[in-house]
């Protein structure tokens, strides 16, 4: 196996080996944020429907607000005026405040969850988002000691490559040099071997002698 080959062998093992590793951490690292977006993104429809929750509880709260006002007006609107009337509306509302007492603690409820959900969501971001910039910075640094080994092993094979190359150019060059000459001494050739038949033209023309169909005319 010459040179260059084994060279080439070599590295390209070399750089295989790191390749498998690199992609292996690779795809590790990528598969946990791959995972950590899939939980962030139900997170956050959780988020959504709890959210949505608190809204509800909110507009009853507001409602029953303003049932609890109106009966109470209308009880002290009907005190004198009819005992037993407000008595009814005494009672109503007694039950539109147990139901008032029973939706803020609903209510109150569904905030503290929200409120857990949201710091949840807040922490996986920051989690993904350091995920992701460890990636980026693992991936620049294991490629540049991928290029820092693939160089020390260049030199530790014995023959560097510049050398090769420069081996190649010196062959390179001597070929042109080679065709170059070649091309001029055959060209220097055809010049003394054209002089020559020129030469050897002249004494076949000063042979010639008239015939006598030409001394007749």
């Amino acid at each position: 196996m010459n040179t260059f080959k084994r060279l080439f062998v070599s590295m390209k093992a070399q750089i295989d080996t790191v390749a498998d590793e690199f992609e292996n951490h690779e795809a590790l690292a990528g598969a946990a944020i791959k995972d950590l977006e899939t939980l962030g993104r139900k997170t956050r429809v959780h988020l959504h429907k709890v959210h949505t929750m608190v809204a509800q509880y909110q507009q009853q709260l507001n409602d029953l607000q303003q049932q609890e006002e109106l009966w109470t007006q209308r009880a002290l609107k009907a005190r004198d005026q009819d005992e037993q009337k407000a008595l009814q509306c005494v009672k109503r509302l007694r039950s539109v405040r147990e139901q008032i007492k029973h939706t803020e603690k609903l209510y109150q409820q569904s905030q503290t969850q929200e409120n857990k959900i949201q710091g949840d969501l807040n922490h996986i971001q920051n989690q993904l988002q350091n995920l992701k910039n460890k990636k980026e910075l693992l991936t620049a640094r294991q490629n540049r000691a991928h290029v820092q080994q693939t160089l020390v092993n260049q030199k530790a094979s014995g023959d560097d490559v510049d050398d090769i190359f420069e081996r190649w150019e010196s062959s390179v060059v001597g070929n042109e040099y080679h065709y170059t000459e070649t091309t001029a001494e055959d060209e220097f050739t055809a010049d003394f071997e054209k002089d020559e038949d020129d030469v050897e033209l002249k004494m076949l023309l000063d042979e010639l002698k008239p015939t006598d169909v030409d001394l007749e005319k």
